[in-house]
């Protein structure tokens, strides 16, 4: 209808604003509406495409026969195995080298324990000697120290009797 009006409205001689043959008055078309109308009318057809794009992304899934769809799912099965598989293998690698290393410091560990003893023994036996001389030492030193005392006590005697004769 509003086509109608327009059409009229640019057939009539006085323009818009007047009075036609007909007895309509006829309006000049606002800008506001037309932007408006345009960005419901891009709003429209962008809905209709999501909807016809979503539409048919169902319609290949229901398409897709059960057999390809079977094939597929089983084919991600199989690739989770095999990567599950290389997993297990990288793991069972990983814990040989964790043992190997364990084992290496096990043996170094018990070597360590043994020269140690072997130190242990060597020092008991240092300290033995040296306990022993050093008793060995004291005994020798008491023995000097009683000969000394003795001569001088058997040295005093005579030395005083000496003396005592030898002084008027």
């Amino acid at each position: 209808m509003r086509r109608k009006l327009l059409i009229m409205l640019a057939a009539s001689p006085a323009g818009p604003g007047s009075t036609s043959h007909a007895g309509v008055i006829s309006e000049a078309p606002q800008g506001g509406l037309w932007a408006v109308s345009l960005a419901i009318f891009v709003l429209g057809v962008i809905v209709v495409v999501l909807f016809l794009h979503r539409f048919e992304r169902r319609l290949e899934q229901i398409e897709d026969p059960p057999r390809e769809r079977l094939g597929r799912r089983i084919a991600a099965v199989n690739a989770a195995f095999t990567e599950a598989a290389r997993l297990m293998d990288e793991l069972q690698r990983d814990l040989a080298a964790q043992q190997a290393a364990r084992e290496a410091i096990i043996a170094q560990a018990e070597e360590q324990q043994r020269l140690l003893e072997i130190n242990q023994e060597q020092a008991e036996k240092i300290r033995h000697i040296l306990v022993g001389e050093t008793k060995a030492t004291i005994r020798a030193e008491r023995r000097q120290q009683w000969l000394f005392f003795a001569l001088g006590a058997a040295m005093s005697v005579p030395i005083g009797v000496a003396i005592n004769l030898l002084v008027p």
